[in-house]
């Protein structure tokens, strides 16, 4: 049966197909409205072939089912048929029901054999129940036919199953026969072996199953207790009826004492019958019998509902013989018993019920409530109608009794609010407890129109309509050969006075907003109320009526065409409207006005929160977002270069039409295509100035950095993926959209095309017109929703939401642990010694991420991906820069203190320092600061050329670099490049050439250094090579002698120890001559002379490559040098040892990084000039000559 069912749904499953896959291909390729028309047309011959083609569907599925029946059953005979697993418990449920339901089959035929109108009522049903072998021991044919009818009544199986339960299948068969009154009473069988114990599981048990019976059936039958024992061979089916009836409230003495008196009149019964016949023995039996069961009898009966809280209708207890075994006819003596008769009257007596939970019950309570409900509510309704009624009665006849204008308007207002009040009810919703059927608001709206048009007319529109005339006749009368700036506004005004006055003769052309304060401009009535009360109905009364004068077009005005002839005459002459591009822009953008809601960062990021991590001060205004463009930009682009700007201004007439016709004029088309580039350009602008202003929240602290970045990576709430994919959606404005359509002419195009047609013509762009500008932005986000990136990149959202969970990871795992400092000091200095992490290579990926952004939106990825990371790492190298702050001190600082602290050149004084000690600290391979730079801080600082740089953007620290001390880096570098040519060797050691320059008055130079001596006496100049220092010690110094032409005016200038040379090269002034030649000139200067500006250029290492620029002297010349002493001093690489006067003074910075109190936000700053002013712009993309590198600035 379950395959066959199978089979049938499946049949029904696959038909059903058919017919939707039919009606799919109709309804998708055939136009509805075409559709209905043809089945209309040909309804007659579709209708008989419909029948005709179901019923050989139906044919040929049948023929189909009885082949299979004949295959399976061949099949079958042959042993071909697998053996199938047989389910016993299945099975029995199987027979059982067909049993069941051939016993309700029988018993209609036997019922309908009687009485064909009614019969299940013909007699009453009583459902003898109880143990199976209790009630098969009394009524044997009961339990193998299931009901048996007899004269008086329909006795029916009620025996329990092998489940100790009833059996429901029978239960249910007998709720079908008969579903209006299933019982008439139910018989509970109990015998000798029925244990009637005082105990709730044998009480329960039956109780239970009562319970059951009651509500499978949802009928309350009265049940009687049958007690069946012994047998009664004298009188067998005759056996008088003998029990007792049972009234409420039962309870256990009560049926006791009921039993008792039983017994007793069975007991003086029994006496006659004994004196008549001595084998009349059943009653005294049965008598003697209740001596003992009365008493756990009543209990047990009175235990069977006492704990349910609809106690079982038990109506009486009875008793009755066993079928004499021995008798020929004894299954059938108990059917005919008299009891059955009885329990058959008694059930008449007091008939059952419906359970509370029978569907007539149900059904009938829902109604009655529903009634109840419905009839209060016509009551509230009915008084709050009517008290409505009576309002807007009231408001009529204040209307029509007000005497002066001040009530006549009052009066309005009032009549006005209750029409507001009903058009509310009617066309939003109406109040729960006016409706029930006797809601009139729509009526009453209809019926109110007319008065209010009556009383508005002269009161409104009639003052209006005169002041607009008036000024009409004015407009007319303007001169138009020459208009300065108050005609011009007259004739604005009057244009708006006529579009006012054709708006109310053309209630079509009627717009609200427009109208409204034109209207209130124009109302001159005399009303003799305050200003202020004056202003406030004005803007009331001609509010509600110019919002619903386009829905009532008997309102209109008669106009007078002489004026509007003339006004517009006028305008034309005046306004001189004429074809402009801008003009029809701009008209463009003022028609959508603030239809679309300006786009703020929360608008942007909805569903997130932003609070802490971004933040926006500026919007993008509402005509250049998508909605805009999708919803009215693009049709009113369509329809201005359709009808070629201005041309259809209705107001004007068909006199504008001739405007702007000439020869030169636009076409359609490329007129549109100007407005488009229009509108895109201004569109990529606004939201590159909007994205490129947003900025980062500062975290100081690392808990707020971790929250940052969790915000960031959170896959449903991040506000950065939220904005990213709005930002994206945006960009997609004007983009073509293919369908589904257009995908498969386009496939069937390239399947069914050859090699050598001709070239196909370019395809739009898929990014549409903001390809351009926003094309990065786009390939960002769809790489990050999942598409497939170009080839060679590695730049998406995702990654870097990978990459920023892990870092964040990593930063809270620092941030909950007890020595959360120590850990980051730990990470922190890794990355200064160069080692990777994921601080670094996330950073190092975001700068990648808002590099791929280009400079159009620079700002954007510098603070929406750059930003947070950078404050993130610099929570971590805060501790660490402590740390390494406090090293330099200690390694290097102090050591280098120790050895040069009052000593020259560090100090002006007497004491040297020592040159291998410099070397040790200062050698480039190898010295102290080197290696400390080297070690510590590899990952911070590169050593370009003979420079210590900070490492750059896509360095291992990144923005660690913006903590470096100015001071730190310049003595670092000048120690480095002073180094580099000192220690080029390897000791310390400078080779250079001099040669004595001729000065008139000096006749003979000597200089000494260090034992070398270059003597010049106005010979032949020539290069003498020189190296400082010497080699040998006791030779260190440095002497200059001179002899002017005056006799005997010798003079000299001396220094003594290793750095004599500095001292004297201090007092020098150097020119260059060129990049490695200098002039050194000794000569005293006048006292008035202030060296110090020119020494401060000195102080500064002259970077290779850069000008150079004259230096004067660090310390005054000898007073006795008159006439200047002049040499030219030639250097293999730098300056020489002029590279040593940096050191004069000279202090070893005693921090690496400067302190930060909170973290650096970094700015984007653009590589051009400042932005100009949209004004500025404007011009810009209107000019003649257009501006370099083809775009405009931003």
């Amino acid at each position: 049966m379950k395959s066959e069912k199978r089979h049938i749904l499946g049949r029904i499953l696959i038909t059903a197909a058919l017919i939707a896959a039919a009606a799919s291909v109709l309804f998708f390729t055939v136009d509805t409205k075409d559709l209905a028309a043809w089945f209309i047309r040909y309804r007659t011959p579709l209708v008989p072939i419909a029948f005709l083609v179901l019923a050989g569907i139906g044919f040929l599925l049948q023929r189909r089912k009885q082949k299979r029946d004949t295959i399976q059953q061949a099949s079958k005979d042959q042993n071909a048929e697998p053996d199938q697993k047989t389910d016993l418990a299945a099975n029995a449920v199987k027979n059982r029901a067909e049993q069941v339901a051939t016993w309700a089959e029988n018993l209609k035929l036997h019922l309908k054999q009687k009485r064909w109108f009614r019969w299940a009522h013909v007699q009453p049903w009583v459902l003898v129940a109880g143990d199976a072998a209790t009630v098969t021991a009394l009524m044997p044919e009961l339990a193998t036919k299931g009901a048996l009818i007899t004269d008086d009544a329909v006795l029916l199986w009620g025996g329990l199953g092998a489940d100790d339960r009833p059996d429901e299948l029978w239960l249910r068969q007998i709720h079908w026969l008969r579903w209006s009154r299933p019982l008439d009473a139910i018989a509970l069988v109990l015998d000798n072996g029925t244990m009637l114990l005082n105990h709730s599981q044998e009480k329960n048990r039956w109780g239970l199953n009562l319970a059951r019976i009651r509500e499978l059936l949802r009928w309350s039958a009265p049940v009687y207790v049958l007690d069946v024992a012994d047998t009664d061979p004298i009188h067998r089916i005759d056996t008088p009826v003998t029990g007792c009836e049972l009234t409420h409230p039962l309870n256990a003495s009560a049926i006791e004492a009921t039993l008792l008196e039983l017994r007793d009149r069975l007991a003086d019964r029994s006496v006659h019958q004994l004196a008549r016949n001595s084998s009349d023995a059943y009653a005294s039996e049965l008598s003697a019998r209740l001596d003992t069961r009365s008493a756990p009898l009543a209990r047990w009966i009175a235990g069977l509902s006492d704990w349910q809280r609809r106690p079982l209708p038990i109506a009486g207890a009875f008793f009755a013989p066993l079928p004499d075994p021995t008798a020929s006819t004894s299954g059938s003596d108990s059917a005919r018993l008299p009891l059955w008769r009885h329990l058959a009257d008694a059930s008449q007596r007091t008939p059952g019920h419906r359970t509370f939970s029978h569907p007539f019950n149900v059904t009938s309570l829902v109604a009655l409530a529903f009634i109840g409900l419905w009839s209060a509510g016509m009551l509230l309704s009915a008084t709050n109608n009517a008290h409505e009624v009576m309002l807007t009665k009231d408001s009529l006849q204040t209307l029509n009794r007000a005497g002066d204008t001040p009530a006549h308007l009052r009066a309005l207002l009032a009549l006005q609010q209750r029409i507001a009040l009903h058009e509310a009810r009617v066309q939003e919703h109406t109040p729960l407890l006016t409706r029930f059927g006797l809601n009139h608001d729509r009526a009453i709206l209809d019926a109110l129109w007319t008065p209010y048009a009556r009383a508005a007319r002269p009161l409104l529109v009639a003052p209006v309509q005169q002041d607009l005339e008036g000024q009409l006749v004015d407009l007319g009368q303007m001169p138009t050969a020459q208009v300065d700036d108050q005609g011009s506004q007259m004739a604005q005004d009057g244009q708006q006075a006529l579009k006012t006055y054709l708006m109310m003769v053309d209630p079509q052309r009627a717009d609200p907003a427009f109208m409204t304060p034109q209207l209130e401009h124009h109302w001159n009535l005399d009303t003799g109320l305050r200003p202020g009360e004056k202003l406030d109905l004005s803007a009331q009364l001609l509010g509600f009526w110019a919002q619903h004068f386009p829905s009532h077009p008997d309102w209109r005005i008669q106009p007078r065409e002489d004026l509007v002839g003339n006004a517009r005459q006028t305008l034309l002459a005046v306004i001189g409207v004429r074809n402009s591009e801008d003009t029809i822009y701009q008209n463009i953008l003022d028609s959508v006005g603030h239809k679309y809601p300006d786009q703020t960062l929360a608008s942007l990021t909805a569903g997130t929160d932003t609070r802490g991590l971004f933040s926006m001060a500026s919007t993008v205004p509402g005509v250049f977002t998508r909605q805009a463009w999708e919803g009215s930009i693009e049709a009113a682009i369509d329809e201005a270069a359709k009808h070629n700007g201005v041309a259809a201004d209705w107001v004007l007439g068909a006199g504008s039409a001739q405007l702007g016709t000439s020869a030169d004029a636009p076409t359609p088309e490329a007129l549109r295509a100007t407005l488009r580039a229009h509108y895109f350009a201004d569109y990529a602008g606004h939201w590159q100035d909007f994205m490129n202003g947003i900025r980062c929240e500062a975290a100081p602290t690392l808990p707020a950095a971790v929250g940052q970045l969790r915000l960031i990576a959170d896959a449903r709430q991040s506000p950065l993926i939220a904005l990213m994919k709005a930002l994206a959606w945006q960009g997609g404005a004007g983009a073509q959209q293919a369908t589904l359509s257009d995908a498969l002419v386009t496939r069937a195009q390239n399947l069914f095309s050859k090699k050598d047609d001709a070239p196909q013509p370019a395809q739009a762009d898929p990014a549409g017109p903001l390809g351009a500008a926003f094309g990065p932005v786009l390939k960002l986000a769809a790489q990050g929703s999942g598409n497939v990136a170009p080839a060679g990149s590695d730049l998406s959202m995702e990654r870097l939401t990978e990459r920023v969970t892990t870092l964040r990871l990593k930063l809270q795992q620092i941030s909950d642990s007890v020595d959360s400092d120590d850990q980051a000091r730990q990470v922190a200095q890794s990355l200064f010694q160069g080692k990777g992490s994921d601080l670094s290579d996330t950073l190092a990926y975001a700068q990648l991420v808002a590099a791929s952004l280009g400079e159009q939106w620079a700002g954007m990825g510098e603070a929406l991906f750059v930003q947070p990371i950078e404050q993130a790492t610099q929570t971590v190298l805060t501790p660490a820069e402590a740390s390494l702050n406090d090293a330099w001190r200690q390694a290097i600082v102090a050591a280098w203190n120790r050895s040069f602290a009052g000593r020259y050149p560090f100090a002006s004084t007497a004491n040297d320092a020592s040159l291998p000690e410099l070397a040790r600290f200062v050698r480039p391979q190898g010295g102290l600061i080197n290696t400390f730079l080297s070690t510590q801080l590899a990952g911070a600082l590169q050593l370009q050329g003979d420079q210590w740089v900070p490492a750059s953007g896509g360095s291992r620290t990144g923005g660690a670099a913006r903590a470096f001390d100015p001071a730190f880096l310049k003595a670092i570098n000048t120690l480095q490049q002073i180094a580099g040519h000192l220690l080029a060797q390897g000791e310390p050691q400078y080779v250079f050439g001099l040669k004595p320059v001729p000065t008139p008055g000096v006749t003979d130079t000597l200089l000494t250094l260090d034992g070398q001596t270059l003597h010049y006496y106005n010979q032949q100049e020539t290069w003498r090579t020189m190296t400082w220092p010497s080699n040998d010690p006791q030779a260190a110094g440095t002497r200059l002698d001179w002899q002017m032409d005056t006799v005997g005016t010798n003079k000299s200038f001396e220094f003594s120890g290793r750095w004599a040379l500095v001292r004297m090269l201090e007092r020098v002034k150097v020119e260059p001559v060129d990049s490695a030649t200098y002039q050194l000139t000794w000569q005293a200067s006048p006292e008035s002379a202030d060296p110090k500006p020119a020494a401060s250029k000195t102080d500064d290492v002259e970077e290779e490559g850069t000008p150079l620029m004259m230096q004067g002297p660090l310390a005054p010349a000898p007073s006795n040098m008159t006439h200047p002493l002049r040499y030219l001093i030639r250097t293999d690489v730098g300056k020489g040892p002029l590279e040593l006067l940096a050191l004069r003074g000279f202090v070893l910075p005693s921090r690496i990084f400067v302190d930060r109190t909170g973290p650096v936000a970094k700015l984007s700053q653009p590589n051009g000039p400042p932005p100009l002013p949209k004004a500025a712009r404007d011009a810009a993309r209107n000019a003649e000559v257009p501006i370099p590198q083809g775009r405009v600035p931003s």
